[in-house]
């Protein structure tokens, strides 16, 4: 009896090992379960490779094997999804963690999903008590973020501390204090946004500049507070072509915003004193508690 058996071809030592890894014991379920969802991503990540990068792709020399030093139960990256990762990270959005995941071994981010690093608020090491690490164009808006006056009311209440009067000591001759700015409960946003978009730029950007701090700009990018620096898990997303164009989207769309907002602070910051009393009386204007 003659079979027809076709024997790839062999020339190096990663593609052996590679064809061995292909003979793996599948007697079991979870084996094979778990055989197929690594063959999956590696298919998948190739097919978006090819299709966000079809020039690079047919260029590229990059071996399509895993490493050899890839054990049971831990899947490692090949040199063309490495590749890959790197051309998402520099032309469609950010993989932060990218470096970090190459080099040690991460529980916290999965490797078949897209982790979502914030580029906001969210980015700092503990949200609520690094506000000290913020421009002080920022600090001066907290009272008027709805998290922030919340926090700052909170410390004055149970610390005693009046942290936000003492930021500004050394900075302004007649620093603000939190009485002197409405509550944003009390604040009619509508009045606000019709007012500020009635003045020149940038007092327009007030508006875009408190969602930034509130985490509430409905970008992914700006509202995620998963700390993967901290071991916290984030928002993921599965790798398929529709994620990946969504991710850039609202990454081109955070950048916007935070060009805006930070135009804005730039300007504040020029002459805190008297601009942040030009947003002040803005904003106290707006209170439906005067």
């Amino acid at each position: 009896m003659n079979a027809n058996i076709s024997v790839p071809n062999i020339t190096t030592l990663e593609q052996a090992v590679a064809l061995l890894h292909q003979c793996l014991d599948l007697s079991s379920l979870s084996n094979a379960v778990e055989y197929l969802e690594q063959r999956e991503l590696r298919y998948q990540l190739l097919s978006l490779y090819s299709h966000f990068f079809p020039q690079q792709y047919a260029q590229s020399k990059a071996s399509v094997y895993p490493g050899l030093d890839e054990e049971d139960g831990w899947l490692r990256y090949t040199e063309r999804e490495i590749k890959f990762l790197q051309l998402v990270h520099q032309n469609l959005f950010p993989l932060h963690y990218l470096d970090y995941l190459l080099e040690e071994r991460v529980d916290f981010i999965e490797l078949r999903s897209i982790l979502v690093t914030p580029l906001g608020m969210g980015q700092l090491e503990d949200y609520e008590m690094s506000y000290c690490d913020l421009a002080l164009g920022d600090k001066i808006l907290l009272p008027m973020s709805t998290i922030g006056r919340e926090n700052l009311e909170n410390w004055h209440n149970h610390l005693d501390e009046d942290c936000y009067g003492k930021w500004f000591e050394a900075e302004l001759s007649s620093p603000p204090t939190m009485a002197e700015i409405a509550h944003p409960y009390s604040i009619d946003f509508k009045k606000l946004r019709r007012m500020c978009f009635q003045t020149k730029k940038p007092i327009c950007y007030l508006p875009l500049t408190l969602r930034l701090l509130d985490l509430n700009t409905n970008n992914i990018w700006l509202d995620e507070e998963g700390g993967w620096l901290q071991g916290m898990e984030g928002t993921t997303l599965d790798w398929s072509k529709e994620n990946v164009n969504y991710l850039h989207r609202e990454y081109l769309k955070a950048q916007r915003i935070l060009d805006a907002a930070g135009f804005f602070i730039g300007w504040l910051e020029t002459d805190l004193n008297n601009n942040f009393q030009s947003v002040l009386r803005l904003w106290n204007q707006c209170s439906t508690h005067h």
